[in-house]
């Protein structure tokens, strides 16, 4: 299963220039079978009815603005109440038993973690390639990942139709409900992927694995 793990619409992402809609449209046609809304601060686009009419695999995230980076974060019943740092957010998110990975950590303009990374417990994972990120950020990140130990992800962090399903996640099973998705993350056997002409293929540098190819 391919799914873009970081995509922003423009209801509750004021920073997005697309509807859900639009964004499962686009999904649809370059061949990802699922979508994961990471709007900031926000888990409100889970109240969307069109939801429940798409036909198509949503999960609804949020991307969360803590005080020292952005942190995306699956399984969540609510959200803080006020800015958390980045351990008090991972705490929370480990409470409510969800899964979660620092957006962007080392992107150069701003919103990554950046060295926190080496320094909070208990964080899941890492985005190792991000679509807005410069093949610079994405190499720190990947070295970071590696030398942590953290699980790989991977999303285009789109915030306009053509960029979504730059960068996804594959996982080896389909996931059908967020209690999976969260279940399949968490266990560590995803690969990141990039979406070049024909389909979808491991990053040239990740490892040395065949690549995972979609037409």
């Amino acid at each position: 299963m391919i799914i873009d793990l970081h995509v922003h619409e423009y209801l509750f992402s004021a920073c997005s220039h697309m509807s859900l809609e639009d964004a499962v449209a686009q999904a649809r046609r370059i061949g990802l079978d699922g979508l994961c809304i990471t709007d900031h601060g926000s888990l409100d686009i889970r109240r969307a009815p069109c939801l429940q009419t798409l036909d198509f695999p949503v999960f609804v995230g949020v991307e969360m603005t803590t005080r020292q980076g952005d942190i995306v974060a699956f399984g969540l019943d609510s959200l803080p109440r006020r800015q958390p740092t980045a351990q008090e957010f991972v705490n929370f998110v480990a409470g409510q038993g969800g899964f979660c990975f620092a957006a962007h950590p080392f992107r150069s303009w701003g919103g990554g973690m950046r060295h926190h990374v080496h320094t909070i417990k208990d964080m899941h994972g890492l985005e190792v390639f991000n679509g807005a990120n410069t093949e610079s950020d994405n190499a720190k990140a990947l070295q970071a990942c590696r030398r942590l130990g953290l699980i790989p992800v991977a999303g285009s962090d789109a915030h306009m139709v053509d960029d979504i399903g730059s960068y996804a996640t594959w996982l080896p099973q389909p996931v059908r409900t967020m209690k999976e998705l969260v279940a399949a993350l968490k266990a560590g056997q995803g690969k990141p992927v990039i979406r070049r002409k024909g389909g979808y293929r491991v990053p040239a540098g990740w490892d040395d694995c065949n690549p995972v190819i979609i037409a």
